[in-house]
């Protein structure tokens, strides 16, 4: 028997955890000797930083967070349509038993200049003998160039230029968005990898429990049978071997499960199925982090917070657009009006004759919309400011405390590394009491079982480890 505990001891001992300086970048983790029998030898080991690179690439969901901004610019190019120069044309004719009795022709055009003024251009001609004395037109027709002008409502700002630069503030609120929902999204990545990290490694556990407990069972099934070994123990091993394949059992279902919740974020270009991903990748246990020193710069430029400033600019558009409104409405439409065959003469006098006015003037007497809309922008401008001071306090705080769960994790990562380590030891002492007669079968099970639950909890630890590391990422929504 000195044989086989001597073998198994070098076997479990051999299972080290080294965790690197808290800030240098990444953590691991190394079994050397524990891992011998691993299932998947073979296996390319996929890490969360190359997963996250696979998902830029081709993940579709990926390619719709990055179409906002592109469909910002779109809208923002719909927007500035209004700047866009308008032709029109009319024709109407009546003709009643083979009589004309008139012909209406009319085109402008109209092009916005600067502001709210508009240059406008315009031709009509009209002939028949049933025509209105204001339509009659010179036989060449009748052209005409003028201006329209605000000279109320719509000289400091008009709906064009507010919808203009509201359009250009939403643009550039689509970038911060976009990084909101990349981040929250590369965070349920991080997760679903470190659930499939966890239960790898406990699978793995599970795998060399169970096959520390078929080499004993072989071991003392063949000294029983040589009457080195009693029936107690030979029966006691063969039930721990039942119980130990029961565990295997329900830790391979498990990772499998957590294995296609990864793989449903692999698009791989050769259409691989989702069937052949537990077998075919294994997670990695370096986990790349974030520099403490850069943390405070990513809370004070937090997209949130660009998002409450370009808000808050937007609804300052809106205050001037609405302060705008209580402004009466003067309109001046001017026109200089030629006839084509003498387009020479009568330059010198634009507004002496020859020429079209038009002066409107409008001005509701309560300017309850108006006023209404003031004061709903100035309210939701004091909203949005008090939930921005709110976000930049909450921002911080939470950050500072994941940061702080994150040195509580490492700190528990060592010691429970010490913890490990100590077990197997006490495995290895307590052989050495069973090989002297000091101990039974029953104190070295118990002494396994306590030593790999250790185990289990240290690979608890780094996949708690590796998720509050990417909460602390979406916390101030950091794309690697």
């Amino acid at each position: 028997m000195e044989g086989y505990w001597g073998c198994m001891v070098e076997m479990v001992t051999d299972g080290m955890v080294q965790v690197t300086s808290r800030w240098c970048g990444r953590l691991k983790v190394s079994y050397l000797g524990l891992w011998l029998t691993c299932l998947w030898a073979q296996s390319q080991t996929l890490s969360l930083q190359a997963l996250y690179q696979a998902i830029q690439e081709r993940h579709p969901l990926w390619r719709a967070i990055t179409l906002g901004p592109d469909i910002a610019a779109a809208q923002l190019q719909a927007t500035r349509s209004v700047w866009d120069p308008v032709l029109s044309a009319s024709y109407t004719a009546k003709d009643f038993k083979n009589q004309l009795y008139y012909t209406l022709f009319n085109a402008d055009l109209k092009v916005p200049i600067w502001n709210a003024f508009d240059l406008k251009a315009l031709y009509e001609k009209t002939f028949g003998f049933s025509l209105n004395p204001e339509d009659l037109t010179p036989d060449a027709g009748l052209v005409g160039v003028g201006l329209s002008i605000p000279l109320g409502q719509g000289l400091l700002i008009d709906y064009r230029r507010a919808a203009i630069e509201k359009a250009k503030l939403y643009f550039r609120l689509s970038y911060p968005e976009r990084q909101l929902l990349a981040a929250n999204f590369l965070y349920e990545v991080a997760v679903d990898y470190w659930g499939w990290f966890s239960a790898y490694y406990k699978a793995q556990v599970y795998q060399q429990q169970l096959w520390v407990a078929e080499s004993r069972y072989r071991f003392l099934k063949e000294a029983f049978l040589q009457g080195e070994a009693s029936r107690f123990d030979t029966l006691e091993a063969a039930l721990e071997v039942a119980l130990r394949r029961q565990q295997l059992q329900n830790a391979q279902g498990e990772l499998i499960k957590k294995a296609l919740l990864v793989a449903r974020h692999l698009w791989p270009p050769d259409e691989e199925s989702l069937e052949a991903f537990p077998a075919r990748y294994v997670p990695d246990s370096a986990l790349p982090y974030l520099p403490p020193e850069k943390w405070v710069e990513l809370v004070n430029t937090h997209p949130k917070l660009q998002i409450y400033e370009l808000k808050r600019r937007i609804l300052q558009i809106e205050r001037r657009w609405a302060a705008e409104q209580l402004r009466p409405r003067l309109q001046v439409d001017y026109a200089f009006l030629r006839d084509p065959k003498k387009w020479e003469v009568g330059w010198s006098r634009p507004f002496e004759t020859n020429y079209k006015l038009a002066i409107t003037f409008g001005m509701p007497l309560y300017l309850r919309q108006a006023r209404g809309q003031l004061s709903e922008t100035r309210l939701r401008m004091l909203q949005l400011e008090s939930e921005q001071l709110f976000e930049a306090r909450s921002l911080y705080s939470k950050a500072l405390g994941q940061k702080a769960l994150i040195d509580a994790l490492y700190e528990q990562l060592k010691a429970q590394e010490s913890v490990v380590q100590g077990l197997f030891e006490l495995i290895a002492l307590e052989n050495e009491r069973f090989r002297a007669g000091e101990s039974d079968l029953f104190v070295i099970n118990r002494r396994e079982r306590e030593a790999f639950s250790a185990l289990l909890n240290l690979y608890d630890l780094y996949a708690r480890y590796g998720m509050a590391v990417a909460e602390f990422g979406a916390i101030v929504a950091w794309v690697p």
